[in-house]
Order: C-alpha cells, then structure tokens, then sequence
C-alpha cells in the first residue's frame, strides 16, 4: 500500500490536486445517451427531490441573484477557505464539497474525482475545488452563498465551472433550463458551465464512466 500511494504522490495528476488543495483525494486506496445525442431526459425523482432540499437548505443569499462583493466582506470560514484555494481556469464544485473539504471527505467521491482528473492529464494549476456551501457553525449542515460563490470564481479566474447536480445548480441561482438536463455546456455571464450529474448518482452508475470522460475531454480540451 505505501508503494502504491508514493505513486500517487509522485505524479503530475498528485501535483496538480496538492496545488488544489485536496491533497485528501491522494490518501485513497479503495444519460450515456444523453451524451452522444444531447437528448433531453427528464430528471429523476431523486434528483428533482434534491432540488428541491438544495432550495430548502440555502441560505436567502443563495436564492438571489449573484452580486458581484469584495472578499473582505465575506464571511470567514469563506475567506479561510479562499485561502487554501489555488486560482485556476477550471473551477469544479458539487453541494457536498464543503462537506468533503471541512468535515470528513467521502471516500466513493474522493475516489471518482481523482479518477477523472488522472484521466483528463491536464497540467497542474490547470482545475481547483471551490465549495457552493460550507457548514453552519453550529453543525454540519451546509450553507450555500451564491454570491460568494461567484466572486470567488471571479478571484480564482475560473474560465470554466463545472457543476455537478441539480442541487448545486439550485443554490447557485441559475436558470430553470440548467436544471432538466445533464451533460451540457452553456454560456453563462462570460463563462463556459459544464452541466455534470451528481457525484454520488455517477458512483452509483458506474456505465456512464466512460461517456463521461469522453464528454469531459472534449468540453475541457481547450484548457489542457
């Protein structure tokens, strides 16, 4: 196992997740149809639910429209987690993130997301993690803040946010259309979003893996 893991810290894909900050993705050792014919399909129960949970659990902030703040008025678990967060052109978030990063990562998603940047092989500095919700101070239960989300996109110089999950896509405050259909690349206020399925429904269907990484070498090649 130590074997294992130093090769995993000595690659170029371990370099590029330490500049991340998520050095915890290294510790591990544990729509198809949608994509190739950019069909609409209709958004599962469980999904329409978790929209529904993400509207119920954000804060007013994140039911607004983003707001363009300055980052000294932030909150400061949001200016401690800017912090620890390396500015790059492909920004990727999901709901649970804050969770992942703050609290315990969750070894199914560490796994999942490690997989998808060794199989990208982009340069490091190229993708950076940055959480839509945080915790509340008084419990695990996460926040989001739709406004800091989107300055702190700004301040990291994202280029491309990759998105995953309708919730993420609730609580972030963007367009209705955004939240039907998975697997789609839109232009947004000067950004290229990647419309992603939820980690834990990409664990649970592990068929889609390979459509998966095709659609994202595609969608993210101008940033290799």
């Amino acid at each position: 196992m130590a074997v294992a893991l130093m090769r995993h810290v000595c690659t170029p894909t371990a370099f590029a997740l330490k500049q991340a900050g998520l050095e915890y993705l290294l510790l591990d050792e544990a729509q198809a149809q949608a994509i190739r014919g950019g069909v609409p399909t209709a958004a599962r129960p469980s999904e329409a639910s978790a929209v529904g949970a993400a509207l119920t659990q954000a804060s007013p902030a994140a039911r607004t429209p983003a707001r363009e703040l300055r980052e000294k008025d932030w909150p400061a678990a949001w200016r401690e987690r800017r912090e620890k967060t390396r500015a790059a052109p492909v920004v990727w978030t999901y709901w649970e993130l804050g969770r992942d990063l703050c609290i315990a990562p969750d070894p199914q998603r560490r796994e999942l997301l490690r997989g998808l940047l060794q199989d990208l092989g982009h340069p490091p500095g190229t993708h950076c993690f940055w959480p839509l919700a945080l915790p509340r101070e008084d419990g695990e239960e996460l926040e989001a803040n739709a406004p800091v989300f989107w300055d702190g996109v700004r301040l990291l110089r994202g280029r491309a946010v990759v998105i995953m999950g309708p919730q993420a896509l609730a609580a972030l405050a963007l367009p209705d259309r955004l939240l039907e259909v998975p697997f789609q690349q839109v232009r947004h206020q000067g950004r290229l979003l990647i419309v992603l399925p939820p980690p834990d429904l990409l664990i649970r269907e592990a068929r889609r893996m390979q459509a998966l990484r095709e659609f994202l070498r595609k969608a993210l090649g101008p940033f290799a």
